[in-house]
């Protein structure tokens, strides 16, 4: 055999796989549409059409992609039309609208066949999607929930809306507030095992969404006590109903943090009273209940920073200050009553001048404060003997 023959031989085999793989690819899904069956659930369906030579063994799935997550959908029958229903929330996309790619594949691979090619579809909502408020979230109550938000625009009427996942649940607006509360509604809903759905949306747009459903945060009390901080929790109430809690605390102690938990409304952590405290805490249900956490608090401090030799250093300073205030008050004191403390003493010159001058008794005194002695009170005593009669005195 000529080099031109194998030439040709390998050249006809060629072709003749690439045809053969090509036959055996599955045609690709047609008629693609789609419908809302409420504003936050759609439908999309599809036909396709089973090829004659396809062999009954082979199991044919039908991938769907959305956004590049793929999804595999089994058929409910084998017929022309297939179809999956999913929920969008405009509020995870950030957008109205998005593609679905539905592509036919075989699971698992059967002979030479191979999958089709994808047939992509875009899905759009009735209103664009618009920022119409942020931060929703939503507290459990003793029967029912309390939902609250921040508006992006106080002069948007906003239309809320609500429902469950619970089965063939209706649409139902969310309860203004009795007592004049802003931006605050209620929704007939108290069982934590069910998913809530928000529609919000004015004559313009809309947006949708799952809220972030939190537990009440209660207030912690701060007390000192013997050398500890006693920390004190109220409870929620009924608003968490029969599930238990567990408070995470996290504490920065002169500069240090350190996390602490209890499942107790109370806790003592030692003190030391020359370090400030700053606490934040948060409050979760156990691990015996579905999920479900508070906010973080804002930041509580107790105390202040000092050194500790701060207290040695005020006594070095305010102590001789006291001293040389004493000192100089005593010498105000002295300098005022010297008479008292210190008497004039008279010159001893003076007095024996005087004593040896004779016959001068008009002479002139000495001049100057002598210590004169007081007089003391006398009186007569006459002696009597034994034998005599006393008398009495004329």
């Amino acid at each position: 055999m000529t080099v031109a023959q194998q030439f040709f031989i390998f050249f006809c085999a060629t072709t003749m796989t690439f045809n053969c793989k090509a036959d055996y690819q599955l045609p690709e899904p047609t008629d693609v549409t789609y419908r809302w069956d409420d504003q936050f659930q759609v439908n999309v369906s599809w036909s396709w059409k089973k090829p004659d030579n396809l062999p009954e063994n082979c199991t044919v799935k039908y991938e769907v992609f959305r956004y590049g997550l793929p999804q595999s959908v089994e058929p409910r029958f084998r017929s022309l039309i297939n179809n999956f229903t999913v929920k969008y929330f405009t509020e995870d996309k950030r957008s109205d609208h998005w593609n679905i790619s539905i592509q036919a594949v075989l699971d698992p691979v059967c002979g030479h066949w191979k999958e089709s090619r994808p047939v992509i579809k875009t899905i759009k909502t009735s209103k664009p999607r618009t920022d119409l408020l942020t931060d929703f979230r939503c507290s459990f109550e003793s029967n029912r929930t309390k939902c609250f938000w921040k508006p992006v625009s106080e002069s948007v009427k906003l239309n809320i809306s609500y429902r469950t996942s619970e089965k063939n649940d209706k649409i139902r607006a969310c309860d203004g507030s009795t007592s004049h509360e802003k931006d605050v509604c209620y929704l007939n809903v108290y069982n934590a095992l069910l998913e809530i759905y928000v529609l919000v949306e004015t004559k313009t747009g809309r947006n949708t969404f799952k809220p972030k459903i939190v537990t009440p945060l209660p207030k912690m009390n701060i007390t000192e006590d013997k050398g500890e901080l006693s920390l004190t929790w109220e409870h929620p109430g009924s608003a968490v109903g029969k599930c238990g809690l567990s408070y995470s605390l996290y504490v920065t102690e002169c500069n240090n943090v350190k996390t602490l938990h209890t499942k107790e409304l109370h806790l003592n952590i030692p003190y030391n009273k020359n370090c400030q405290y700053k606490f934040r805490y948060r409050v979760q249900t156990d691990e015996y209940c579905i999920f479900l956490s508070s906010d973080l608090s804002e930041v509580i401090t107790h105390g202040e920073n000092r050194s500790p030799d701060e207290m040695l250093t005020v006594i070095a300073i305010v102590i001789p200050i006291i001293l040389s205030a004493c000192v100089i008050l005593s010498c105000y004191c002295f300098q005022r009553n010297r008479e008292i403390f210190c008497p004039r003493i008279p010159d001893p010159s003076t007095i024996f001048k005087e004593m040896m001058m004779t016959g001068n008794k008009d002479s002139k005194p000495i001049s100057g404060n002598l210590y004169t002695p007081v007089p003391e009170p006398t009186e007569n005593i006459t002696l009597v003997s034994g034998n005599m009669v006393p008398q009495e005195n004329p």
